[in-house]
């Protein structure tokens, strides 16, 4: 019998044969699944997650990089497993004086918003993030030695070869000029390293200082809240201080009156006491940590 001449036969056939072609790979795999589920073997530390460190996050191994540049003035050689640190020719730090600076009109905005966030996630009190960003009038003014004109009702910043950026507010205190807040930002992240601020001395009772629970909320902004052993340090001349040994890294926190001493060609030598805040995410290894006590 042909099975040309018998059409019907010859469609059931070839149908059979697609499907037989098509639950072969479903069937290949139910068999290796199974094989694989009918097998068990002995999982070394199985119900232990891996402990996370300094380099699986980027601020800490960009602080790292600049902390070695700084200290030691070596390259710090790239990897192409970590693309994220290039190597780099030479170090550049970021100027820090007002005519060494750039008019920062635009980032007034991200300033203000920074603070903000910081006071209102509790790493701050809102009184630190009021003072910083007292910009006053556009009145204010500082001529420099070489005559040029410097608006004081806008920060001021500069950024170094590793890509931190510290922006500035500065202020006239009997025509003198100074510092009034000071910080310093991943500029690819956003993440608040340094915060460093100016207030009035107003009595002997400091202005508030931030405390464990402002620092583990300055370590959550910075996205290391995930490293999970922040705690203080024993022998730690800060009074408010917690260290990170799977991170190697530290964050302190001070508040103290200090004598502003600044030079006018009006009235000669001018001082003003005031008080100070300063915060700061830094690199520290654990062998450092004896060097702590005072």
């Amino acid at each position: 019998m042909s099975l040309w001449q018998h059409p019907r036969w010859m469609a059931g056939l070839c149908a059979a044969a697609v499907l037989v072609c098509a639950a072969a790979p479903a069937v290949f795999l139910t068999a290796v699944d199974a094989a694989v589920l009918g097998r068990s073997e002995t999982v070394k530390d199985a119900y232990t997650a891996p402990t996370p460190s300094g380099e699986d996050y980027y601020v800490l191994r960009q602080l790292t990089a600049r902390q070695e540049k700084q200290s030691n003035l070596t390259p710090v050689p790239g990897t192409e497993e970590d693309p994220s640190r290039p190597a780099l020719k030479m170090y550049i730090g970021a100027q820090n004086s007002l005519e060494n600076m750039t008019n920062g009109y635009d980032y007034q905005e991200t300033v203000n918003t920074t603070l903000q966030n910081l006071a209102d996630g509790g790493v701050i009190a809102p009184q630190w993030a009021a003072w910083a960003t007292d910009w006053g009038d556009a009145t204010q003014a500082y001529v420099g030695y070489d005559g040029a004109y410097y608006p004081l009702d806008v920060p001021y910043y500069a950024t170094d070869s590793l890509g931190f950026v510290t922006l500035k507010r500065f202020a006239l205190e009997q025509e003198s000029l100074y510092t009034a807040f000071s910080m310093t930002m991943d500029s690819r992240t956003g993440v608040v390293t340094q915060l460093w601020i100016s207030a009035p001395r107003q009595g002997d009772e400091p202005p508030p200082t931030p405390g464990e629970e402002a620092l583990l909320a300055f370590a959550d902004r910075a996205g290391l809240e995930n490293l999970g052993d922040w705690a203080k340090p024993e022998n730690s001349p800060y009074p408010n201080a917690l260290y990170s040994r799977n991170g190697q890294a530290l964050i302190t926190a001070l508040v103290s009156p200090y004598e502003y001493s600044g030079w006018t060609n009006a009235a000669g030598t001018v001082t003003s006491q005031r008080w100070f805040l300063s915060l700061s995410l830094q690199p520290f290894s654990e062998e450092d940590l004896p060097q702590l006590v005072p």
